[in-house]
């Protein structure tokens, strides 16, 4: 399995789509849209907080143990960036019971061979947000997604068997960052279908 990740707004769903499509594979999006406490999480992150973060782990096991091993995947998520949202939007005990939860069902899940990183600069980020118009994004704090940037750069390591990077400039065509991506794939030797 392959994954896309990135901040909210990087691009993930429409890359992993160019990817799993030039590769033959198979998609797996993340079902942010039957999230429950999505919308209520930005409009009110500290009340939301627990709810919203082990929602999405669930959501995420339920997406991911079910999978057959013996397909090749592109999803436009890891498993490990619930941690990553965890450690930022969560504070004790609640982290410790959240990564509780997460070691017990993550330990079921595959997790991905490779993840390529979609690093966007946060303007482009906020400017894509806007854009695109999700309602419960749109007035995201420009400092939340920063702390979000930072704290995937500080548990880069942590998405996957193997990360890279790739530097998304503004005005980057998805079908380039898509062949950036497949060049990574190529060049990879820990990638099996």
């Amino acid at each position: 399995m392959i994954t896309i990740e990135g901040c909210i707004g990087s691009g993930k769903s429409t890359t992993a789509r160019l990817v799993a499509q030039a590769l033959g594979w198979n998609t797996l999006l993340e079902k942010t849209e039957v999230h429950p406490f999505l919308e209520d999480f930005y409009a009110d992150p500290g009340r939301y907080a627990i709810e919203t973060e082990l929602n999405f782990v669930l959501l995420h096991y339920n997406q991911l143990h079910s999978l057959d091993h013996s397909q090749s995947f592109v999803s436009d998520f890891s498993p490990a960036k619930d941690l990553i949202f965890a450690r930022l939007n969560l504070r004790e005990p609640d982290l410790s019971l959240f990564e509780h939860v997460y070691k017990g069902l993550m330990s079921k899940v595959r997790m991905p061979e490779l993840v390529v990183f979609l690093d966007v600069p946060i303007e482009e980020l906020m400017q894509r947000i806007l854009r695109r118009g999700r309602p419960y994004e749109v007035n995201v704090p420009e400092t939340y997604i920063r702390s979000l940037r930072d704290h995937y750069e500080l548990y880069l390591d942590e998405l996957g068997d193997s990360t890279e990077v790739i530097v998304v400039t503004p005005g980057m065509p998805p079908s380039e960052v898509a062949e950036k991506v497949l060049e990574i794939i190529s060049g990879s030797m820990a990638i099996r279908p």
